[in-house]
């Protein structure tokens, strides 16, 4: 299955919980991970709140971004910028941060994965929580 993972989801991979378990075995359990351009720059911008709230130094927080990076695969803007009109539209909050989302799942034709309960009020984009997905993975993370 193929998702596009937006940042919240992202934020938790820095701590030891059900979210960083899936994305470190998301091979073995056939998950396919992608995310905008924007996401990496968030979490970039974010690194003070990473920090307390996982409790990290700067240097493990940079080294676990790195890691990040082997399991999602990162597409640029110019990828998805066909998308952007109807991503827009299908955003519930008439967002920039969220647009990108939309946008790259229209253009893989593929679901979402996001805890946010606005997303699931369109029909186009399949929106996963990690509720939803640990169910229809059947694993106990």
């Amino acid at each position: 299955m193929r998702l596009v993972v937006d940042a919240n989801i992202l934020f938790s991979f820095f701590r030891d919980n059900p979210v960083r378990s899936i994305i470190l075995f998301s091979e073995n359990l056939g998950l396919e991970l992608f995310a905008p351009a924007h996401v990496i720059d968030e979490l970039r911008k974010n690194i003070p709140d990473l920090i307390k709230y996982t409790k990290l130094s700067s240097n493990e927080i940079s080294e676990i971004m790195e890691e990040l990076k082997e399991y999602v695969y990162v597409y640029k803007s110019s990828v998805y910028e066909d998308f952007k009109e109807k991503g827009q539209e299908l955003s519930p909050h008439d967002s920039d941060k969220d647009t990108p989302y939309f946008s790259l799942a229209l253009k893989l034709e593929c679901g979402i994965w996001s805890n946010e309960p606005g997303f699931k009020k369109q029909s186009k984009v399949r929106i996963f929580n990690t509720r939803d997905l640990r169910e229809l993975l059947d694993k106990d993370f």
